[in-house]
């Protein structure tokens, strides 16, 4: 059995955030010397009244990763739908390598509508069908950016490479990988760095 920490920082009492963030230390800190498995952190946004009070989790877990030895660093979770999915693929790979492959990548699609539609108003849960095609695709892109040497991806939402950009740079030898060498237009891109677990860090979706 396997015995984790959800780190939910509430603040009800409205205290110095500096505080908060100590105190949350120090629960890391406990977890990682007495044995705990894990440790996650939340997401959520606009909180004025005390409930969740971090946004973001991929932070917390790289102070965490320099304050801790041996426990698993993970999400509950990264609400992919509020992100751009390029971006968020590339902070979480950083957080593996900085951990040294201790990264669990948990990720939900938001549960308050106050978050979400001044998040990413494609986000906007009164479209719930769209949320769920928003949040599919994001997952992709992401999958690809952590496992394709060069990726591309044409969506309802996203579109990587962005089309019709010709990319001519001495320091960027041309190479069909990701290239039309004949016309300079970009057909692939390459995320850095990729993940330090292989293929990806494990991925826990929450159930919303």
């Amino acid at each position: 059995m396997k015995f984790g920490y959800f780190c939910n920082t509430t603040n009800w009492d409205h205290k110095p955030y500096n505080q908060l963030l100590n105190e949350t230390k120090e629960i890391t800190t406990y977890c990682d010397e007495n044995n705990w498995d894990s440790i996650w952190y939340t997401e959520h946004h606009f909180n004025h009244e005390g409930m969740e009070s971090c946004t973001n989790p991929l932070m917390m877990g790289v102070d965490a990763a320099a304050r801790t030895k041996q426990i698993r660093i993970g999400q509950a979770c990264n609400v992919i739908t509020f992100h751009n999915p390029i971006r968020l693929a590339e902070d979480i790979a950083l957080l593996d390598q900085l951990s040294g492959g201790r990264v669990d990548v948990g990720i939900g699609r938001g549960i308050y509508g106050r978050e979400a539609i001044n998040m990413n108003k494609e986000a906007d849960l009164k479209d719930q069908a769209k949320n769920f095609r928003l949040f599919e695709e994001s997952l992709t892109i992401m999958k690809k950016a952590w496992t394709e040497e060069f990726f591309s991806h044409k969506g309802e939402f996203y579109t990587y490479p962005s089309p019709n950009f010709t990319w001519q740079h001495d320091m960027s030898p041309p190479s069909e990988k990701f290239l039309d060498t004949a016309t300079n237009e970009i057909k692939k891109i390459s995320v850095v760095p990729k993940p330090k677990q292989e293929p990806h860090p494990p991925i826990w979706q929450v159930v919303d």
